[in-house]
């Protein structure tokens, strides 16, 4: 059973946790986390996973819930190692919003680096395959329904800030 790290409402770590499955029933004024990882490449393009069919086969960016203990800086680089087998530091990270909906928040993180897909370890359980696609292609997979719904508000806000 995972343990979800609580927050507040400004978004200060409280010495609580929920459990996964119950996330969505946490009291007012209590919230779960999220990280969402965007890496873009020097060409513009950005990192897009394929999830696994246990997971339905949709398009995503790496990313996971924050577990009792962890801060959000902490999960996007054991996120980037679990599912992608990618070593990163808190310096190769830049927050660019913490967003809130009902009962959670989700972190953006963005890195800018260019990295030779063919030598990430990719994590089955979660990840099927990964690609670089540009803006026009993941815009593309947002007209069909395709990304993630939870990730289209965090990559426009990842646009208004970084692109190439």
């Amino acid at each position: 059973m995972e343990l979800l790290q609580v927050f507040d409402a400004d978004k200060n770590m409280l010495n609580e946790y929920v459990e996964r499955d119950k996330k969505l029933k946490l009291p007012e004024g209590k919230y779960f986390m999220i990280i969402l990882l965007f890496i873009q490449n020097n060409e513009g393009k950005f990192l897009i996973q394929k999830t696994s069919k246990e997971k339905g086969s949709e398009y995503a960016v790496t990313g996971g819930h924050v577990t009792y203990k962890d801060n959000a800086i902490t999960t996007c680089i054991k996120e980037a190692a679990e599912e992608l087998g990618l070593t990163l530091s808190e310096d190769d990270l830049e927050e660019i919003d913490i967003l809130k909906h009902d009962v959670g928040y989700v972190a953006i993180y963005y890195l800018k680096k260019n990295i030779d897909i063919n030598t990430l370890t990719l994590q089955e359980e979660e990840v099927e395959s990964v690609s670089w696609m540009s803006i026009d292609e993941i815009n593309n997979l947002i007209n069909e329904n395709k990304l993630r719904k939870g990730h289209i508000e965090p990559f426009k806000k990842v646009l208004e800030k970084r692109t190439i």
